[in-house]
Protein backbone atom coordinates (compact mmCIF):
# COMPACT_ATOMS: atom_id res chain seq x y z
CA UNK A 1 0.00 0.00 0.00
CA UNK A 2 1.14 3.58 -0.58
CA UNK A 3 0.01 7.20 -0.64
CA UNK A 4 1.18 9.82 -3.15
CA UNK A 5 0.22 13.52 -3.13
CA UNK A 6 0.72 16.33 -5.64
CA UNK A 7 0.19 20.05 -5.19
CA UNK A 8 0.60 22.82 -7.78
CA UNK A 9 1.38 26.19 -6.19
CA UNK A 10 2.60 29.50 -7.61
CA UNK A 11 6.25 29.00 -8.50
CA UNK A 12 6.54 25.30 -7.63
CA UNK A 13 4.95 21.88 -7.88
CA UNK A 14 5.18 19.56 -4.89
CA UNK A 15 5.10 15.77 -4.86
CA UNK A 16 5.20 13.61 -1.73
CA UNK A 17 4.93 9.89 -1.15
CA UNK A 18 4.87 7.20 1.53
CA UNK A 19 6.08 3.87 0.18
CA UNK A 20 4.31 1.06 2.04
CA UNK A 21 5.84 -2.37 1.55
CA UNK A 22 6.74 -5.48 3.56
CA UNK A 23 8.16 -4.33 6.91
CA UNK A 24 11.56 -6.03 6.62
CA UNK A 25 12.24 -5.01 3.00
CA UNK A 26 15.18 -2.55 2.85
CA UNK A 27 14.71 0.43 0.56
CA UNK A 28 17.81 2.24 -0.65
CA UNK A 29 18.17 5.95 -1.35
CA UNK A 30 20.51 6.27 -4.33
CA UNK A 31 21.94 8.94 -6.60
CA UNK A 32 22.27 7.49 -10.10
CA UNK A 33 24.59 9.50 -12.32
CA UNK A 34 23.66 10.34 -15.87
CA UNK A 35 25.10 7.60 -18.03
CA UNK A 36 25.79 6.34 -21.48
CA UNK A 37 25.14 2.63 -21.84
CA UNK A 38 24.77 0.03 -24.55
CA UNK A 39 22.18 1.52 -26.87
CA UNK A 40 19.20 -0.65 -27.49
CA UNK A 41 18.53 -2.40 -24.18
CA UNK A 42 17.98 -1.86 -20.45
CA UNK A 43 17.69 -4.73 -17.99
CA UNK A 44 14.70 -4.17 -15.69
CA UNK A 45 13.65 -6.49 -12.86
CA UNK A 46 12.25 -9.31 -14.97
CA UNK A 47 12.66 -8.17 -18.59
CA UNK A 48 15.28 -6.71 -20.89
CA UNK A 49 13.65 -3.80 -22.73
CA UNK A 50 14.51 -1.42 -25.54
CA UNK A 51 15.97 1.85 -24.25
CA UNK A 52 17.98 4.82 -25.51
CA UNK A 53 21.72 4.85 -24.95
CA UNK A 54 21.69 7.63 -22.38
CA UNK A 55 19.93 8.20 -19.07
CA UNK A 56 19.36 11.30 -16.94
CA UNK A 57 20.74 11.49 -13.42
CA UNK A 58 18.18 10.60 -10.76
CA UNK A 59 17.51 10.43 -7.07
CA UNK A 60 15.60 7.21 -6.49
CA UNK A 61 14.34 5.12 -3.60
CA UNK A 62 14.64 1.47 -4.60
CA UNK A 63 13.59 -1.76 -2.84
CA UNK A 64 16.98 -3.42 -2.87
CA UNK A 65 15.96 -6.65 -4.63
CA UNK A 66 14.52 -4.97 -7.74
CA UNK A 67 15.79 -2.73 -10.52
CA UNK A 68 12.89 -0.31 -10.41
CA UNK A 69 12.18 2.46 -7.92
CA UNK A 70 9.22 3.38 -5.72
CA UNK A 71 9.73 7.12 -6.23
CA UNK A 72 12.30 9.63 -7.37
CA UNK A 73 13.18 12.86 -9.13
CA UNK A 74 15.58 13.39 -12.01
CA UNK A 75 18.02 16.14 -12.97
CA UNK A 76 15.40 17.68 -15.30
CA UNK A 77 12.98 18.24 -12.43
CA UNK A 78 10.59 15.37 -13.16
CA UNK A 79 9.24 13.52 -10.11
CA UNK A 80 7.12 10.36 -10.00
CA UNK A 81 5.47 8.18 -7.36
CA UNK A 82 3.52 5.00 -8.06
CA UNK A 83 0.83 2.95 -6.30
CA UNK A 84 -0.39 -0.61 -6.49
CA UNK A 85 -3.95 -0.89 -7.83
CA UNK A 86 -5.97 -4.07 -8.03
CA UNK A 87 -7.90 -4.36 -11.28
CA UNK A 88 -9.77 -7.00 -13.27
CA UNK A 89 -6.84 -7.21 -15.71
CA UNK A 90 -3.94 -7.92 -13.34
CA UNK A 91 -1.44 -10.26 -15.02
CA UNK A 92 -0.67 -13.15 -12.66
CA UNK A 93 1.05 -15.43 -15.17
CA UNK A 94 3.58 -13.89 -17.54
CA UNK A 95 6.52 -11.70 -16.51
CA UNK A 96 6.25 -8.04 -17.40
CA UNK A 97 7.44 -4.68 -16.17
CA UNK A 98 6.81 -3.80 -12.54
CA UNK A 99 5.28 -0.41 -11.88
CA UNK A 100 8.60 0.50 -10.26
CA UNK A 101 10.45 -0.40 -13.48
CA UNK A 102 8.11 1.86 -15.47
CA UNK A 103 8.76 4.67 -13.00
CA UNK A 104 12.55 4.39 -13.22
CA UNK A 105 12.54 4.09 -17.01
CA UNK A 106 10.55 7.33 -17.18
CA UNK A 107 12.87 9.18 -14.80
CA UNK A 108 15.88 8.08 -16.81
CA UNK A 109 14.40 9.15 -20.16
CA UNK A 110 12.00 12.08 -19.62
CA UNK A 111 12.79 15.79 -19.49
CA UNK A 112 9.20 16.78 -18.64
CA UNK A 113 6.03 15.34 -17.11
CA UNK A 114 4.52 15.08 -20.59
CA UNK A 115 7.49 13.02 -21.78
CA UNK A 116 7.36 10.82 -18.66
CA UNK A 117 3.72 9.98 -19.39
CA UNK A 118 4.67 9.04 -22.96
CA UNK A 119 7.55 6.84 -21.75
CA UNK A 120 5.42 4.93 -19.23
CA UNK A 121 2.48 4.26 -21.53
CA UNK A 122 4.82 3.36 -24.38
CA UNK A 123 6.50 0.64 -22.32
CA UNK A 124 3.16 -0.42 -20.83
CA UNK A 125 1.59 -0.99 -24.23
CA UNK A 126 4.67 -2.71 -25.69
CA UNK A 127 5.68 -5.01 -22.82
CA UNK A 128 2.76 -5.07 -20.39
CA UNK A 129 3.03 -4.95 -16.63
CA UNK A 130 3.42 -7.96 -14.41
CA UNK A 131 5.67 -10.08 -12.25
CA UNK A 132 5.61 -10.63 -8.51
CA UNK A 133 5.81 -7.29 -6.73
CA UNK A 134 6.53 -8.56 -3.22
CA UNK A 135 9.80 -8.97 -1.35
CA UNK A 136 8.97 -12.29 0.31
CA UNK A 137 5.39 -12.63 -0.91
CA UNK A 138 5.88 -13.83 -4.48
CA UNK A 139 2.13 -14.25 -4.94
CA UNK A 140 1.56 -10.49 -4.79
CA UNK A 141 0.63 -9.09 -8.21
CA UNK A 142 -0.89 -5.74 -9.09
CA UNK A 143 -1.35 -3.03 -11.70
CA UNK A 144 -0.22 0.53 -11.08
CA UNK A 145 -1.23 4.16 -10.87
CA UNK A 146 1.18 7.09 -10.97
CA UNK A 147 1.47 10.77 -10.14
CA UNK A 148 3.92 12.46 -12.51
CA UNK A 149 5.02 16.06 -11.98
CA UNK A 150 7.33 18.81 -13.16
CA UNK A 151 7.43 22.50 -12.28
CA UNK A 152 4.64 23.34 -14.78
CA UNK A 153 2.08 20.54 -14.52
CA UNK A 154 1.22 17.03 -13.42
CA UNK A 155 -0.44 13.85 -14.65
CA UNK A 156 -2.44 11.22 -12.81
CA UNK A 157 -2.07 7.97 -14.73
CA UNK A 158 -4.12 4.86 -13.95
CA UNK A 159 -3.73 1.49 -15.61
CA UNK A 160 -5.48 -1.86 -15.98
CA UNK A 161 -3.33 -4.39 -17.78
CA UNK A 162 -2.14 -2.59 -20.94
CA UNK A 163 -5.03 -0.12 -20.89
CA UNK A 164 -4.69 3.32 -19.33
CA UNK A 165 -6.28 6.71 -18.75
CA UNK A 166 -4.66 9.95 -17.59
CA UNK A 167 -5.89 13.21 -16.10
CA UNK A 168 -3.93 16.44 -16.50
CA UNK A 169 -3.31 18.93 -13.67
CA UNK A 170 -2.22 22.48 -14.41
CA UNK A 171 -2.65 26.01 -13.21
CA UNK A 172 -4.46 26.73 -16.48
CA UNK A 173 -7.17 24.09 -16.03
CA UNK A 174 -7.55 24.74 -12.30
CA UNK A 175 -6.76 21.21 -11.14
CA UNK A 176 -4.18 21.88 -8.46
CA UNK A 177 -4.27 18.94 -6.04
CA UNK A 178 -4.18 15.17 -6.55
CA UNK A 179 -3.83 12.14 -4.32
CA UNK A 180 -3.73 8.41 -5.09
CA UNK A 181 -3.99 5.55 -2.61
CA UNK A 182 -4.27 2.03 -4.07
CA UNK A 183 -7.59 2.41 -5.88
CA UNK A 184 -8.68 3.59 -9.30
CA UNK A 185 -10.25 7.04 -9.10
CA UNK A 186 -10.40 8.31 -12.70
CA UNK A 187 -13.86 7.70 -14.09
CA UNK A 188 -15.02 9.43 -17.28
CA UNK A 189 -13.08 12.66 -16.67
CA UNK A 190 -9.75 11.76 -18.30
CA UNK A 191 -7.76 13.85 -20.77
CA UNK A 192 -5.85 11.09 -22.51
CA UNK A 193 -6.17 7.33 -22.85
CA UNK A 194 -5.20 4.18 -24.71
CA UNK A 195 -6.11 4.31 -28.38
CA UNK A 196 -9.71 3.18 -28.97
CA UNK A 197 -10.10 2.29 -25.29
CA UNK A 198 -13.91 2.23 -25.48
CA UNK A 199 -14.01 -0.05 -28.53
CA UNK A 200 -11.37 -2.35 -27.07
CA UNK A 201 -13.15 -2.58 -23.73
CA UNK A 202 -16.43 -3.31 -25.46
CA UNK A 203 -14.88 -5.90 -27.78
CA UNK A 204 -13.12 -7.72 -24.91
CA UNK A 205 -16.25 -7.85 -22.77
CA UNK A 206 -15.12 -5.45 -20.05
CA UNK A 207 -17.79 -2.85 -20.80
CA UNK A 208 -21.39 -3.25 -21.94
CA UNK A 209 -21.41 -0.01 -23.90
CA UNK A 210 -24.16 1.59 -21.81
CA UNK A 211 -23.79 5.07 -20.37
CA UNK A 212 -20.52 6.95 -20.07
CA UNK A 213 -17.28 5.02 -20.23
CA UNK A 214 -16.09 5.01 -16.58
CA UNK A 215 -12.59 3.54 -16.25
CA UNK A 216 -12.65 3.12 -12.46
CA UNK A 217 -16.11 1.53 -12.41
CA UNK A 218 -15.27 -0.88 -15.24
CA UNK A 219 -11.88 -2.14 -14.07
CA UNK A 220 -11.89 -1.79 -10.27
CA UNK A 221 -12.11 -4.77 -7.97
CA UNK A 222 -13.76 -4.46 -4.58
CA UNK A 223 -11.99 -6.41 -1.87
CA UNK A 224 -8.41 -5.07 -1.89
CA UNK A 225 -9.30 -1.35 -2.08
CA UNK A 226 -11.84 -1.91 0.73
CA UNK A 227 -9.43 -3.90 2.92
CA UNK A 228 -6.67 -1.36 2.33
CA UNK A 229 -9.01 1.55 3.19
CA UNK A 230 -7.70 3.15 0.00
CA UNK A 231 -10.46 5.71 -0.49
CA UNK A 232 -10.30 6.75 3.17
CA UNK A 233 -6.61 7.55 2.82
CA UNK A 234 -7.01 9.32 -0.52
CA UNK A 235 -9.83 11.55 0.75
CA UNK A 236 -7.89 12.28 3.92
CA UNK A 237 -4.89 13.43 1.88
CA UNK A 238 -7.02 15.52 -0.46
CA UNK A 239 -8.50 17.24 2.57
CA UNK A 240 -5.05 18.00 3.89
CA UNK A 241 -3.87 19.36 0.53
CA UNK A 242 -6.86 21.70 0.41
CA UNK A 243 -5.71 23.25 3.68
CA UNK A 244 -2.04 23.84 2.79
CA UNK A 245 -1.04 27.42 3.55
CA UNK A 246 1.43 28.96 1.11
CA UNK A 247 2.80 31.39 3.69
CA UNK A 248 3.95 28.51 5.91
CA UNK A 249 6.59 25.83 5.25
CA UNK A 250 4.90 23.69 2.59
CA UNK A 251 7.32 20.81 3.10
CA UNK A 252 6.40 20.69 6.78
CA UNK A 253 2.69 20.60 5.98
CA UNK A 254 3.19 17.75 3.51
CA UNK A 255 5.24 15.90 6.11
CA UNK A 256 2.31 16.19 8.51
CA UNK A 257 0.10 14.60 5.85
CA UNK A 258 2.49 11.68 5.46
CA UNK A 259 2.68 11.27 9.26
CA UNK A 260 -1.08 10.95 9.76
CA UNK A 261 -2.75 8.25 11.83
CA UNK A 262 -6.53 7.99 11.73
CA UNK A 263 -6.78 8.08 15.52
CA UNK A 264 -4.32 10.88 16.08
CA UNK A 265 -1.10 9.88 17.81
CA UNK A 266 -1.63 6.14 17.79
CA UNK A 267 -1.56 3.92 14.72
CA UNK A 268 -4.52 1.65 14.47
CA UNK A 269 -5.79 0.76 10.99
CA UNK A 270 -5.21 0.56 7.23
CA UNK A 271 -6.76 4.04 7.09
CA UNK A 272 -3.48 5.39 8.52
CA UNK A 273 -1.40 7.29 5.96
CA UNK A 274 1.67 6.50 8.08
CA UNK A 275 1.37 2.71 7.98
CA UNK A 276 2.66 0.38 10.71
CA UNK A 277 2.63 -3.35 10.01
CA UNK A 278 0.89 -5.48 12.66
CA UNK A 279 0.32 -8.83 10.96
CA UNK A 280 -1.95 -10.51 8.46
CA UNK A 281 -4.62 -7.79 8.40
CA UNK A 282 -2.07 -4.96 8.14
CA UNK A 283 1.01 -6.43 6.45
CA UNK A 284 2.37 -3.18 5.00
CA UNK A 285 4.82 -0.78 6.61
CA UNK A 286 5.82 2.71 5.46
CA UNK A 287 9.44 1.86 4.70
CA UNK A 288 10.44 5.12 2.97
CA UNK A 289 9.04 8.63 2.47
CA UNK A 290 9.88 11.44 0.06
CA UNK A 291 8.96 15.10 -0.41
CA UNK A 292 10.18 17.11 -3.39
CA UNK A 293 9.68 20.68 -4.57
CA UNK A 294 9.98 21.21 -8.34
CA UNK A 295 10.61 24.72 -9.61
CA UNK A 296 12.62 26.46 -12.34
CA UNK A 297 15.33 26.81 -9.68
CA UNK A 298 17.12 23.60 -8.62
CA UNK A 299 14.57 21.23 -7.16
CA UNK A 300 14.66 20.24 -3.50
CA UNK A 301 14.41 16.67 -2.27
CA UNK A 302 13.98 15.21 1.20
CA UNK A 303 13.81 11.51 2.11
CA UNK A 304 13.55 9.75 5.45
CA UNK A 305 15.87 6.89 4.54
CA UNK A 306 13.86 4.46 6.65
CA UNK A 307 10.57 3.40 8.18
CA UNK A 308 7.77 5.39 9.76
CA UNK A 309 7.68 9.13 8.93
CA UNK A 310 5.93 9.75 12.26
CA UNK A 311 9.22 9.08 14.08
CA UNK A 312 11.63 9.84 11.22
CA UNK A 313 13.41 12.96 10.08
CA UNK A 314 13.09 14.15 6.48
CA UNK A 315 16.70 14.56 5.31
CA UNK A 316 17.69 16.93 2.49
CA UNK A 317 19.52 15.52 -0.54
CA UNK A 318 21.82 17.53 -2.81
CA UNK A 319 23.21 16.78 -6.25
CA UNK A 320 26.81 15.52 -5.83
CA UNK A 321 29.34 17.73 -7.58
CA UNK A 322 26.97 20.70 -7.78
CA UNK A 323 27.43 23.93 -5.80
CA UNK A 324 30.35 22.49 -3.87
CA UNK A 325 28.46 19.39 -2.68
CA UNK A 326 30.85 16.49 -2.17
CA UNK A 327 28.65 14.14 -0.18
CA UNK A 328 25.21 13.59 1.32
CA UNK A 329 24.94 12.46 4.92
CA UNK A 330 22.14 9.99 4.24
CA UNK A 331 23.81 8.16 1.35
CA UNK A 332 27.13 8.10 3.23
CA UNK A 333 25.61 6.05 6.06
CA UNK A 334 26.19 2.41 5.10
CA UNK A 335 23.25 0.26 6.13
CA UNK A 336 21.25 3.21 7.42
CA UNK A 337 17.91 1.54 6.60
CA UNK A 338 18.73 -1.45 8.82
CA UNK A 339 20.21 0.68 11.60
CA UNK A 340 17.14 2.92 11.68
CA UNK A 341 14.84 -0.14 11.57
CA UNK A 342 16.22 -1.30 14.93
CA UNK A 343 15.43 2.08 16.46
CA UNK A 344 12.00 2.18 14.87
CA UNK A 345 11.15 -1.28 16.26
CA UNK A 346 12.22 -0.06 19.70
CA UNK A 347 9.76 2.86 19.42
CA UNK A 348 7.00 0.32 18.71
CA UNK A 349 7.71 -1.26 22.10
CA UNK A 350 8.26 1.94 24.05
CA UNK A 351 5.92 4.94 23.86
CA UNK A 352 8.41 6.85 26.00
CA UNK A 353 11.17 6.39 23.41
CA UNK A 354 8.76 7.30 20.60
CA UNK A 355 7.77 10.52 22.36
CA UNK A 356 11.39 11.43 23.07
CA UNK A 357 12.47 10.88 19.47
CA UNK A 358 9.55 12.87 18.08
CA UNK A 359 10.40 15.77 20.37
CA UNK A 360 14.09 15.52 19.51
CA UNK A 361 13.34 15.47 15.78
CA UNK A 362 11.26 18.64 16.02
CA UNK A 363 14.34 20.58 17.12
CA UNK A 364 16.11 19.70 13.87
CA UNK A 365 13.39 19.38 11.23
CA UNK A 366 12.48 23.05 10.97
CA UNK A 367 16.12 23.90 10.18
CA UNK A 368 16.49 21.04 7.71
CA UNK A 369 13.67 22.27 5.49
CA UNK A 370 15.89 25.22 4.57
CA UNK A 371 19.47 24.06 5.25
CA UNK A 372 22.22 24.11 2.64
CA UNK A 373 24.44 21.07 2.06
CA UNK A 374 27.13 21.98 4.59
CA UNK A 375 24.61 22.78 7.32
CA UNK A 376 22.62 19.64 6.53
CA UNK A 377 25.61 17.33 7.01
CA UNK A 378 26.50 19.05 10.28
CA UNK A 379 22.93 18.99 11.60
CA UNK A 380 22.38 15.35 10.68
CA UNK A 381 25.65 14.22 12.24
CA UNK A 382 24.61 15.93 15.48
CA UNK A 383 21.06 14.53 15.22
CA UNK A 384 22.28 10.97 14.75
CA UNK A 385 24.53 11.17 17.79
CA UNK A 386 21.59 12.37 19.86
CA UNK A 387 19.22 9.71 18.52
CA UNK A 388 21.80 7.00 19.21
CA UNK A 389 22.12 8.18 22.81
CA UNK A 390 18.35 8.20 23.26
CA UNK A 391 17.97 4.68 21.86
CA UNK A 392 21.00 3.06 23.53
CA UNK A 393 19.27 2.15 26.84
CA UNK A 394 16.66 0.16 24.89
CA UNK A 395 19.31 -2.14 23.38
CA UNK A 396 20.99 -3.09 26.66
Amino acid sequence: MCDTLMLLMPGATWLAKNSDREPDEPQRVEWRQASQHASGTRQATYLSVAAPGRSYATWISRPDWMWGAEMGVNEKGVAIGNEAVFTRLVNRKKPGLLGMDLLRLALEQAASADEALEVIVGYLERYGQGGAGGFRNKKFFYDNSFLIADSRLGWQLETAGRLWVARKYSRENGRLTAAISNSLSIGSDFDSSSTDIEDRSLRDGHWNGKGNFDFAAIFSTRFMPWAARANDRRLCNLGRLAGVQAEQAVAGQLAESLQQHKNGGSHSSNADVCMHATGIFRPSQTTQSMITSLSPDPQKVWMTGGSAPCVSLFKPLFVPGQDGVDNNWLTDQAGFWERWQKIYLATEKSKDLRDRIQSFNADYQSDLWHADAESTNRLLADWWQGISRLAQPFFQ
